[in-house]
C-alpha cells in the first residue's frame, strides 16, 4: 500500500443570477466545512452566489475539476447553475462525485437523480454528518501499482457508501434509487464547530455594517446563527423543507463566537445580526443570549427575526432586551390582508400585525419589515389593505422601498406550491421557479403588477441614490442645526436645510403615493392608463405597455409640488452644494446595512 490519501473536497454556493452588495458567506456550507476540518478533512469553498458570469465559465476559472468530491449547496434559484457546474465537472472528470444539498435538493432528491447523471448522491436536511461519514468512506490508500482502491468514479467501489444515512444515491448496478432513512437532526448545536471557513469569491464581501442611531456610529457587524429551524409551519417557507425540528444553543457559546471571530479577524464587532429562522422562539432563552452578550460587552447590540404574535406572547420580556443592546425586530408581517395570511398559514389576523407593530414602536425598537406585498391570487382589496396598513403604521418613512415590489415566490417543497399547482390545475417542473410576477389570475392585478414594476425599473434606483446623499448632508448638519444667526453649523442656510429635510421626507414617501395613485387608477379601471396610453400611442410605451402611464400617475412632491424628476435632481445639487454628495449606490446613514 501507498501512502495514506485524503480526498479532494470542494464546497461551492452557485449562483442565483443576480449581483446583491449586502452578500454575506455561506453559513451552512461554512458549519459543514468546520465540522470536516474538526475531523481531519480540510476543504476549499467558493462562493458565485451574487456571480452573473456564466457557471461553466466560472468552474473552468476557478478548476473545480481539480477535486474528488464537489459538494452544492442549492436552492430554486442556482439549481441550474449548479447542473451546469456538475455537468462540466463529470464530462472532464468522470471519477469525481458530485454531491448535491440545501432545500431544493432535499425537496426533489428523487427526481434530481433520475433526470440528471451528473448528480451522484443527494445530502438530504442537515449536511454535517452525512457528509462526514461519506468523505470518511473516501478516505483511501493508494494501492503500489498507482490504481486507487476504492475509486470514487467506479461506482462499485460506493457500495460501502450507499446505506449512509440521510442520503439518496442512484444504485450502483443502475436498477433505481437508494433513498436511505432520514438521518436524526443534530441533537446539540454546540457541538459543532464555529463556521469558520473562507471561500474564494471573484466578487468578495463588502464589511457588514451597522448604523447605531442610539450611539449615532458604525459599527461592525457580525451575522451569527444561535438556532435552527422554527416550529412553525408558514406554507411559502423553506424551512419546511429541511424540517421544523427547532434546537438552540447556549448563551455562552453565542458569546464565544463572537469573541472567537473578533480575535480571528481582527475586528471589533459591537453589533450581531442573528440569521436564525426564529431566534425567539424561546423569550428566556433568547433573554439569556441578550445578557450574554451584554455581561461580556455593554457595547454590543443586536437584532434578530421573528413573529408577530411571539412578540405580544412575551411582551414582558422586550424591554430588558432594549436595555442589553436589542436595536431591531426584522417583524414577519407578511400581508395585512387576512385571506392573504391564511393562505401563507401564518395563523395570525390582521389586527395582531399591528398591535405587535405598536407595541414596538412605543418600546422604541426599530422595525425591519418583512412583507408579500403581491400573491396569485391577490386582488385590488388586498392591495389596499396592505397600503392603509404601512400608512396607518406609520411606514411610509420605511427604507428601502422592497417590501413594496415584493411577490410571493413558490419554492419547491412548500405547501404553497402544491396550493397553487392544485389550483391552477398544472404540474410545475421541478428543475423551474416560475416567475411571481406572471402567475397572477386577475389582469387588473397583472396590469397593476406591470406598471408598478417598470415605476421601479426606471425611478427606484434614482430616489435610492438621491435619499441617500440628502440624507447624508442632514446627518452632517444635525450637530449645528439650531444656530441663532439663520445659517446651520455648516454654513448652509437653515431656510435651505428645511427645504431638504421636506424634500427627504417627499422622497422616502414618493414610492407610497405613487402606489397609492396606481391602485386608485386600477380600482376606477384605469382611466388615466388608459387615457395616457390612446395618447402617447405605441411609441410612447413604457416598461409596463402603458403609453405614458407613469407619468400620468407620478406625485407632485417636496415644498412646492414638482415632478419627481425635479426632486431628485434638487435635492441632489442641495447635497453637493452642502459638500455631502456621494457615489451612486452608497449606503445611507438609516440604520441597517
Amino acid at each position: 500500500m501507498g501512502t495514506l490519501t485524503r480526498p479532494a473536497i470542494a464546497f461551492v454556493n452557485p449562483s442565483v443570477g443576480f449581483s446583491d452588495r449586502r452578500k454575506s458567506k455561506p453559513i451552512g456550507l461554512a458549519y459543514i466545512m468546520a465540522y470536516l476540518e474538526k475531523s481531519g478533512f480540510p476543504s476549499s469553498g467558493f462562493d458565485f452566489g451574487d456571480s452573473e458570469d456564466d457557471a461553466v465559465e466560472l468552474a473552468a476559472h476557478y478548476g473545480l475539476d481539480r477535486f474528488d468530491v464537489v459538494g452544492f449547496s442549492v436552492y430554486n434559484e442556482s439549481f441550474r447553475a449548479a447542473i451546469a457546474m456538475a455537468e462540466w465537472i463529470k464530462n472532464r472528470r468522470p471519477e469525481c462525485l458530485i454531491v448535491l444539498g440545501g432545500p431544493h435538493a432535499t425537496a426533489v432528491h428523487e427526481h434530481i437523480l433520475r433526470r440528471y447523471s451528473c448528480v451522484d448522491v443527494v445530502v438530504r436536511r442537515e449536511g454535517e454528518e452525512a457528509m462526514l461519514d461519506l468523505v470518511r468512506g473516501l478516505d483511501v490508500g493508494e494501492k503500489a501499482d498507482g490504481d486507487v482502491d476504492g475509486d470514487v468514479g467506479d461506482r462499485a467501489g460506493l457500495t460501502g457508501l450507499t446505506g449512509i444515512k440521510g442520503t439518496t444515491w442512484r444504485a450502483p448496478d443502475g436498477a433505481g434509487l437508494l433513498v436511505n432513512e432520514d438521518r436524526d437532526f443534530v441533537p446539540d448545536l454546540d457541538q459543532i464547530p464555529f463556521p469558520d471557513a473562507e471561500f474564494t469569491s471573484h466578487s468578495g464581501y463588502p464589511d457588514l455594517t451597522y448604523y447605531d442611531e442610539v450611539q449615532g456610529r458604525l459599527k461592525a457587524a457580525l451575522t451569527i446563527c444561535s438556532s435552527r429551524s422554527c416550529p412553525y409551519n408558514c406554507s411559502f417557507c423553506g424551512v419546511l423543507t429541511i424540517g421544523r425540528k427547532y434546537r438552540s444553543r447556549e448563551a455562552e457559546r453565542v458569546v464565544a463566537e463572537l469573541l472567537h471571530f473578533r480575535a480571528r479577524h481582527g475586528v471589533n464587532y459591537e453589533h450581531v445580526y442573528f440569521s436564525d429562522a426564529n431566534f425567539f422562539v424561546s423569550p428566556t432563552r433568547a433573554l439569556e443570549v441578550a445578557e450574554a452578550l451584554y455581561e461580556a460587552d455593554p457595547q454590543v447590540t443586536f437584532s434578530f427575526g421573528t413573529r408577530v404574535n411571539q412578540i405580544l406572547k412575551a411582551a414582558e420580556v422586550l424591554p430588558r432586551l432594549k436595555e442589553c443592546g436589542l436595536r431591531f425586530i426584522e417583524l414577519g408581517i407578511e400581508s395585512a390582508s387576512e385571506p392573504v395570511l391564511e393562505r401563507l398559514a401564518k395563523h395570525v389576523k390582521p389586527e395582531v400585525n399591528v398591535a405587535a407593530v405598536r407595541l414596538l414602536k412605543r418600546l422604541g425598537i426599530e422595525i425591519s419589515l418583512d412583507f408579500i406585498m403581491l400573491d396569485p391570487a391577490t386582488t385590488l382589496p388586498d392591495i389596499r389593505a396592505n397600503l392603509e396598513f404601512l400608512r396607518e403604521a406609520g411606514f411610509y418613512d420605511y427604507v428601502p422601498h422592497d417590501h413594496l415590489y415584493t411577490a410571493l415566490v413558490l419554492y419547491e417543497g412548500t405547501p404553497i406550491r402544491d396550493f397553487y399547482a392544485r389550483r391552477f390545475g398544472v404540474v410545475f417542473d421541478p428543475d423551474d421557479l416560475p416567475s411571481p410576477f406572471t402567475l397572477f389570475e386577475l389582469p387588473e392585478v397583472q396590469r397593476f403588477s406591470d406598471t408598478l414594476r417598470a415605476f421601479r425599473k426606471q425611478w427606484q434606483d434614482r430616489i435610492d441614490d438621491a435619499l441617500a446623499q440628502g440624507e447624508l448632508a442632514l446627518a452632517s448638519m444635525a450637530d449645528g442645526s439650531d444656530s441663532s444667526d439663520g445659517w446651520d453649523g455648516s454654513d448652509f442656510p437653515r431656510e435651505s436645510h428645511a427645504r431638504l429635510q421636506l424634500d427627504v421626507v417627499s422622497l422616502r414617501h414618493a414610492p407610497n403615493l405613487f402606489m397609492e395613485r396606481l391602485l386608485e387608477d386600477a380600482e376606477a379601471g384605469f382611466p388615466r392608463l388608459d387615457e395616457a396610453r390612446d395618447e402617447a400611442g405605441d411609441e410612447g410605451r413604457d416598461g409596463a405597455g402603458n403609453a405614458g402611464g407613469l407619468e400620468a400617475l407620478l406625485p407632485r412632491l417636496g415644498h412646492d409640488h414638482v415632478h419627481l424628476h425635479d426632486l431628485i435632481e434638487r435635492t441632489e445639487a442641495v447635497a453637493r452644494e452642502a459638500g455631502f454628495a456621494q457615489a451612486p449606490g452608497a449606503a445611507a446613514p438609516h440604520g441597517r446595512d
